[in-house]
């Protein structure tokens, strides 16, 4: 599994070790965790809107903004967000349930701390697997949100493989579009024509001819197709508002 996280944190060597134990639980687990650090609550502020963060593990006791703080201001930024508070002072445990946290582990942090960790947060996500499709890239899980996924196409370079066109990036896996679609029909993606699989979700407009994706993004309507798809795109919109 792909996890990206960051840590935040006043002491480096409280940060060293949490991410010596993390290399680690990557290593024993086979997954692939990749770990960003920040000194302070600022820094992680001003930069997280340039990464995909799916868990935060936080100090309480930092100067300038403390973890309470920031956790408030990432809260607000991200409602999907994993906030796993680390401090040396049991006593905020009950503090900080305002916030949602994830978990909540005393320093220092071992590596039993970690592995229980990571564990748990793994098997949520595969929980939370009803709104995530898992995509392989060549035997590398990729955990995405069907409300990234744009569409999927297949490749007339390669029948086999399939082209998961998301938000921020295209992923290449092997599978038929006929599957994809039995697997996706129940989560609103439909056909507009040969070739595609579209998430009804994220169509901002169409027409007989075409459709215009949420990215600006065109994707071609059969003539066959046409009337249908208009009559399920119209039933979607009444179904929303």
């Amino acid at each position: 599994m792909n996890l990206n996280l960051a840590i935040c944190d006043d002491d480096t060597n409280d940060i060293a070790i949490m991410k010596k134990n993390i290399l680690q639980y990557t290593i024993e687990s086979d997954n692939n965790i990749v770990v960003s650090s920040y000194f302070s609550a600022s820094d992680l502020l001003s930069d997280y809107k340039n990464h995909l963060y799916q868990i935060v593990l936080l100090d309480i006791e930092m100067p300038d903004i403390n973890g309470m703080e920031l956790a408030r201001q990432l809260r607000d930024m991200d409602d999907d967000l994993l906030i796993v508070f680390t401090t040396s002072y049991p006593e905020y445990m009950h503090e900080s349930f305002e916030f949602q946290p994830f978990q909540f582990i005393t320093k220092p942090v071992d590596y039993t701390a970690i592995y229980k960790l990571f564990n748990n947060i793994i098997k949520k996500l595969y929980r939370n697997s009803k709104s995530i499709v898992i995509i392989d890239t060549d035997g590398e899980k990729n955990f995405v949100p069907l409300n990234d996924l744009l569409y999927i196409s297949s490749m007339k370079e390669n029948k086999l493989h399939l082209r998961y066109q998301l938000t921020d990036r295209a992923l290449i896996s092997k599978g038929t579009l006929s599957k994809a679609e039995k697997r996706l029909s129940s989560h609103g993606f439909v056909s507009p024509s040969r070739g595609f699989l579209v998430n009804l979700h994220l169509i901002r407009s169409i027409n007989s001819t075409r459709l215009l994706l949420n990215n600006g993004f065109e994707l071609p309507i059969s003539r066959r197709r046409s009337k249908e798809l208009q009559n399920i795109y119209s039933q979607h919109i009444i179904n929303i508002l």
